[in-house]
């Protein structure tokens, strides 16, 4: 009986980013840094597999557009802000008292 040792089927800290693999399927990447990712895939499973469900389910980029804060809710968040916070309760008796309890 021999025994077989595999890498275990997850994500290291060696491995590409998700974006890195996307950039390489593309002409988004340095040379250097392709031949890398192109050598990590030939010994690293779950980065090929990762990058076959990335291709697949590919979603193109959503644009956000944010709406614009009203006058009055911008001015209260920045009083609430700029406002001085009470210390917490607990911690003004123990300076007052300068006492632990167990």
């Amino acid at each position: 009986m021999s025994l077989v040792f595999t890498s275990p089927f997850c994500k290291s800290a060696a491995c590409p980013s998700s974006q890195a693999l996307l950039a390489s399927q593309g002409s988004l990447m340095n040379p250097d840094d392709l031949v890398c990712i192109k050598q990590h895939l030939v010994t690293c499973d779950f980065c090929g597999a990762e990058l076959q469900l990335l291709t697949c389910c590919r979603v193109e980029a959503e644009e956000y557009v944010f709406a614009e804060m009203p006058v009055p809710l911008r001015r209260l968040a920045e009083d609430l802000l700029l406002r001085p916070t009470p210390p917490f309760k607990a911690f003004i008796e123990y300076t007052e008292n300068r006492q632990v309890s167990h």
